[in-house]
């Protein structure tokens, strides 16, 4: 279990002109998705109102467990729900 990123989502377009800063801020999900281990990304809240995430990483097979506690966290959080600032309004 970790941070699905080094940091929160970046503005749209603020790294457009920076591949390199772009790749590094998936570095954290590259593993899982190399070596085929079921893996996933949780809303776990906001950083400067822009979503952060929490990864969850399982042993190969264990697919139903991570769903099980990803859906518990989220019957028992709010963070789903949730709309950052910059979004709300828009339709």
């Amino acid at each position: 279990m970790g941070p699905t990123t080094q940091q929160s989502a970046f503005k749209l377009g603020e790294k457009v002109d920076d591949p390199v800063s772009m790749y590094m801020n998936d570095i954290y999900t590259i593993s899982s998705n190399l070596s085929g281990v079921p893996a996933i990304s949780h809303p776990v809240g906001f950083v400067d109102n822009l979503p952060f995430g929490l990864q969850i990483i399982a042993p190969h097979f264990k697919e139903q467990d991570l769903l099980n506690i990803t859906h518990r966290y989220q019957m028992e959080t709010d963070w789903h729900l949730q709309i950052p600032e910059i979004c709300r309004g828009i339709d």
